[in-house]
């Protein structure tokens, strides 16, 4: 009798990962999802906080200036601190800053002591994506990295979400105070970290293999050296531009669509949680498009498609019914940022590669905050169609800054770590 074998079927991307893979990924997911969840609350929260603290709105602005610089600071320290220390170790910590000093809001009755718990917020904020995305990119084959990291990056649109449910259920019936203090809930997330997250063993490879640390450059230094600089600079300023088109765009497009598109103020949040559902999409997508046509072309793909929607929401699209379709295509297209877990951390050795990330980004992030305010002055100026054009143009900068990089697509991380 003739036998004819079975066709093989590959395993899926879940199915064809180890526990440890899956669990590395889950972790990183969870932590940048709950750094999302409480950025998001604070400002959906912000009208009763200023209401019970009896704050002026250039007194709370002034918190999230400082939650901001601090998040700076905690991308570089917590960035550095897992060249140390390792990636685990220093993502528990980072989770524990800002677990307790969120949860410890419950307890401010002044703004000194907001700005203070908010400080010790933004240095655990800071550090979260840089310490998932190494962990993933330590951990997972480069064949599957963009998808993987995609998945990691998820957690921001989750995130976001997740704030709207607590903001819109918890603080009416509970109030401010009291959704702060369960919003200490991530705290627990150090738990199942702590069991089941095993710490990177590209990392703990390289660091066997350093004879004397005290002897080596301090990691921050490091990144600025001949050696590393182009790419540090190179990385820095499209992840820049990339903030200034997110911050610019995203932060006033509820103030827009209520002052020039005639919505309620729950009409416009309504419409922001429907591009978060967009975005799910677009971080998938971007996943799978990296480890199939490569990191640089999937990140240009993403921009200029953002760039081309912002222009069509701004000078074409007037039907309200297509405006919730605008809401999908534009959240979808913000899953560009599932490319920088995979570009930043395949450009750096281990013994950098989290003071890389944490530095690059957060210090973008952190300089981008001028964004909003330039996007106030020219809508004053002119209108605010004119304003939120700005933001098209910065993604378009992307699209072109990534082909100034290098193909990374499948790249042996530790090839990086050969003299």
């Amino acid at each position: 009798m003739l036998m004819i074998d079975a066709p093989q079927v590959r395993p899926g991307f879940w199915s064809g990962l180890d526990r440890k893979g899956r669990y590395t990924i889950l972790a990183a997911a969870g932590g940048w999802m709950f750094d999302a969840f409480d950025i998001m609350l604070l400002a959906m929260l912000a009208v009763p906080i200023m209401k019970d603290l009896h704050l002026a709105a250039s007194q709370l602005a002034l918190v999230f200036s400082i939650q901001l610089a601090a998040s700076a600071l905690g991308g570089i320290v917590m960035g550095t601190l897992a060249d140390y220390i390792g990636r685990r170790t220093a993502m528990i910590v980072n989770i524990l800053i800002y677990a307790l000093s969120t949860g410890a809001i419950f307890l401010a009755h002044s703004l000194v002591t907001l700005l203070v718990l908010r400080f010790f917020t933004g240095l655990g904020l800071g550090g979260e994506w840089a310490l998932g995305m190494t962990l993933i990119a330590e951990r997972i084959p480069g064949a599957m990295r963009g998808r993987a990291v995609a998945l990691g990056n998820i957690g921001w649109p989750l995130g976001t979400l997740l704030a709207a449910v607590f903001a819109y259920f918890i603080n009416p019936a509970l109030g401010w105070r009291a959704t702060f203090a369960l919003a200490a809930f991530p705290a627990l997330l150090v738990i199942w970290v702590r069991a089941y997250v095993p710490e990177s063993e590209l990392w703990q490879s390289a660091r066997r293999v350093r004879r004397d640390l005290a002897r080596e450059p301090v990691s921050l230094l490091a990144i600025f050296g001949r050696k590393h600089v182009k790419y540090t600079l190179l990385v820095f300023a499209a992840i820049l531009c990339t903030q200034f088109s997110y911050w610019m765009f995203w932060t006033w497009l509820p103030t827009y669509l209520v002052k020039a598109r005639s919505f309620t103020l729950s009409g416009s949040i309504f419409w922001m949680i429907v591009t978060q559902l967009g975005a799910l999409a677009g971080y998938v997508t971007n996943g799978i498009l990296q480890d199939r046509i490569g990191r640089r072309a999937a990140l240009c793909f993403f921009t200029v498609g953002e760039a081309v929607m912002m222009a069509v929401f701004l000078l074409i699209v007037t039907n309200a019914a297509f405006m919730y379709v605008m809401a999908l295509l534009l959240g979808f297209c913000t899953g560009y940022w599932a490319s920088y877990g995979s570009i930043v951390t395949e450009n750096f050795p281990t013994r950098v590669r989290t003071t890389a990330a944490g530095t690059t980004y957060n210090l973008a992030r952190a300089v981008s905050f001028v964004g909003p305010i330039l996007i106030t002055s020219v809508a004053a100026a002119v209108n605010w169609s004119a304003a939120l054009a700005m933001p098209a143009v910065a993604a378009l900068l992307v699209g072109l800054l990534v082909w100034t990089l290098p193909e990374t697509k499948g790249r042996d991380l530790a090839s990086l770590d050969r003299p």
